[in-house]
């Protein structure tokens, strides 16, 4: 299948074929219907631990934090510059990081927008004022600078390749490791 030569940022540049779905892949569900064995500690710090991986994340997303979008880079701006609970050393996850987070029993209306039919599979140890998806650091610079990453929505466990000038209603949640 042909890609096209379309994007929400830029009409001459594509990370995606036409319909969007197609790209599209569902997060493996890593937890059983109805169960959430999930094991979030909130340190209350502004940091959440999850024991079973060993990963420390902030509490408040980028747009949490903000009350806006971020594009790729100025993500990657914010987790270099972020100083939450004594730390300096966060940075962007991985997209199976990322899908540790995705709890299938949860629905939490906790969206920077609150809007019901759009909750979030998200703990709600997590920060009210979300974003709806977050990038990853799992990319593919495509011709000089412009490229695209993958992302993670969080209302139904799509990934998407998304450009990486894009910002509708995204942004970065920080991890690190537990040292």
């Amino acid at each position: 299948m042909a890609t096209s030569i379309s994007s929400y940022a830029d009409e001459k540049f594509s990370c995606t074929p036409r319909p969007p779905y197609e790209a599209s892949h569902y997060v493996e569900p890593l937890l059983e219907p109805g169960i959430s064995k999930l094991h979030l500690i909130d340190n209350e710090d502004g940091s959440i631990v999850d024991s079973d991986s060993g990963l420390l994340w902030t509490k408040k997303d980028s747009y949490a934090d903000l009350g806006k979008c971020l594009t790729w880079q100025e993500s990657l701006d914010y987790v270099e510059k972020l100083d939450t609970a004594g730390f300096a050393d966060w940075r962007m996850p991985t997209i199976k990081e990322l899908a540790t987070l995705y709890d299938p029993t949860k629905e939490n209306n906790m969206a920077w927008d609150h809007n019901p039919e759009y909750p979030l599979a998200l703990d709600e140890k997590f920060a009210d004022g979300a974003a709806y998806w977050f990038w990853s650091n799992d990319g593919v610079i495509v011709e000089q600078k412009r490229g695209c990453a993958r992302t993670l929505y969080f209302v139904n466990g799509l990934t998407h390749l998304r450009n990486l000038g894009q910002c509708n209603n995204g942004g970065v949640r920080a991890v690190r490791k537990l040292k």
